[in-house]
């Protein structure tokens, strides 16, 4: 065999690899994430954002875990002070991270939540998820940080995806997904 009918050869097995890598690579079920509109309260002198947050297409979320599937809902809240001439500032941000996965044994769903000792449990995905969930409390920074009459903006932005999807990968293998749905985001803007 000759060296041009080699290189052509490798080619040939370089191309049908990747074609077969890029079709084998199917995105994980779509889960609708749906955040509920956030209020701002203040809890003991803290300014805090409550939210919570449902998943639309439960059955298939609970085949994806049945069938072994570790997911991770990450939250990232942040406080801009909006500036008309600059660009906004950062006063306050916090990260909300909660994993659920289902135990084959006992055949409970598993929730974990942040300041909270033990996961919460339970056979009822619906009603775990409304109990984690449906109500997320999440402190940002002093009320006495703000500035009377300035303008802020409150932004919440949650993913859902598998707790085994590597970061840096994910930036290379463009076309495989490990998100289990699209990202959900909320902006709101206020004058203290």
């Amino acid at each position: 065999m000759r060296n041009h009918d080699r290189t052509r050869l490798q080619g040939l097995f370089t191309l049908l690899a990747a074609l077969t890598l890029l079709l084998s690579a199917s995105p994980a079920q779509s889960q609708t994430l749906n955040l509920m509109p956030p209020a701002i309260a203040d809890n003991a002198g803290m300014l805090t954002a409550n939210f919570g947050v449902t998943v639309e297409e439960r059955p298939v979320l609970k085949g994806e875990l049945e069938d072994g599937a570790k997911l991770v809902m990450k939250c990232r809240v942040k406080l801009f002070k909006v500036r008309d001439y600059w660009l906004d500032s950062i006063v306050a941000k916090t990260n909300f991270e909660s994993v659920l996965q289902f135990e084959p044994l006992s055949k409970d769903f598993i929730l974990t939540l942040p300041n909270r000792a033990t996961p919460l449990r339970g056979k009822d995905l619906p009603m775990l998820l409304k109990e984690g969930w449906g109500t997320i409390e999440t402190a940002l920074c002093p009320w006495s940080e703000l500035t009377r009459g300035e303008k802020y903006s409150l932004q919440l932005n949650i993913t859902l995806h598998e707790t085994d999807a590597p970061e840096g990968l994910t930036r290379l293998l463009y076309f495989w997904s490990w998100d289990t749905g699209p990202d959900s985001t909320f902006q709101l803007e206020f004058t203290y």
